[in-house]
């Protein structure tokens, strides 16, 4: 994964289902100098089989701005720790 991420133009890549804690996410500098953002989740460890959570990205009108929020529909409720909801920057330009 990371020769395929380094060597091509990507500025997001999303994955899952990978045991452990249920995330993970990594920002690295690519071969042409640019920031790629990397985001793990996978839920199916909680109970019910992942009690419903997603990941909700949104995206800000400048293109760039990307709020990040874990959310379930079965609960109607958002995880609020860090690695849950948080801000990045998209290196797009």
């Amino acid at each position: 994964m990371a020769k395929l991420v380094r060597q091509h133009r990507f500025v997001l890549t999303l994955s899952g289902h990978v045991l452990g804690d249920g995330t993970g996410y990594l920002a690295s500098v690519d071969d042409h100098g640019r920031v790629v953002h990397q985001m793990m989740s996978n839920y199916q460890h909680r109970e019910l089989g992942g009690e419903g959570y997603l990941r909700l990205l949104e995206l800000e009108p400048d293109g760039r701005t990307m709020h990040v929020r874990t959310y379930s529909p079965w609960y109607d409720q958002y995880l609020t720790a860090a690695d849950q909801d948080f801000t990045i920057e998209l290196d797009v330009g």
